[in-house]
């Protein structure tokens, strides 16, 4: 018999049933719903942009995010019921159009539960982060302000409240935690990201859960949650590669 033959690893597509989370519990199980395999460019998504040279791709497997100001990227299908979104992050230096921000590693951002305050879908905005004042919404910037706050925040729609967070020295606002290696983003180092939503139960009151690789850095149990609506990538003078998107729903 010959020599066992020796695949590389970046060869092997592994099919596996996906395992229940902690939080989608028995009888129920994980189904994948929707995915972007970032080949077939941005059909699934609607791109605001602040600046014209913002230039995002979708092919060979990478969302690739190249921007010198604000940019969301929302995709195109509503969210609800018990689900988690999931995907990888590889933040890169921020492109010499970004001006005084070239070369900055910042800004993974993200909306989710998205709806104005009739319960439609969030209307086109032009990509400056001040427009989205107005949309209730949860909003997560991980790294932002050149990567030395990491923030939760419910937008009310009349206000944005901060719920939790980290930031370095002066800029930190009561109550937050300093700023750690957990909650940087770190140049060409992926990143999982794991955003839970779900009904809280009597037995369990956490309706939203937030997860950078193995670091639950945000839950929430109150009682005006948010349980459905649009998501949003976000981001302004930064460049992000996202790969591996998918959706899970818990039913």
């Amino acid at each position: 018999m010959g020599p066992a033959l020796r695949l590389p690893l970046c060869g092997l597509i592994l099919a596996a049933p996906l395992v229940a989370a902690a939080w989608c519990e028995a009888p129920k199980k994980l189904d994948q719903i929707a995915t972007d395999d970032f080949r077939a460019g941005l059909k699934h998504w609607r791109l605001e942009a602040e600046d014209a040279r913002a230039v995002v791709t979708a092919e060979n497997g990478v969302l690739d995010i190249a921007t010198p100001a604000g940019l969301s990227l929302w995709w195109r299908e509503p969210l609800g019921g018990d689900y988690a979104i999931r995907f990888t992050a590889v933040a890169l230096p921020a492109p010499a159009s970004a001006g005084e921000h070239a070369g900055r590693i910042s800004d993974l951002n993200m909306f989710w539960n998205a709806l104005e305050a009739d319960g439609s879908e969030p209307y086109p905005r032009t990509g400056k982060f001040a427009g989205y004042d107005t949309l209730p919404t949860y909003y997560v910037g991980f790294g932002a302000n050149a990567n030395m706050t990491t923030r939760l925040r419910h937008y009310t729609g009349s206000q944005k409240r901060l719920l939790a967070g980290f930031a370095d020295g002066a800029i930190a606002e009561p109550n937050e935690q300093p700023m750690t290696l957990q909650t940087r983003l770190h140049l060409g180092k992926p990143l999982s990201v794991e955003i839970v939503s779900r009904h809280p139960t009597p037995d369990n009151a956490v309706h939203l859960r937030w997860r950078a690789d193995s670091n639950e850095l945000f839950t929430r149990a109150d009682a005006n949650a948010r349980l459905h609506g649009y998501f949003a990538l976000r981001t302004t003078a930064s460049r992000l590669q996202i790969r591996d998107f998918q959706i899970l729903q818990c039913r």
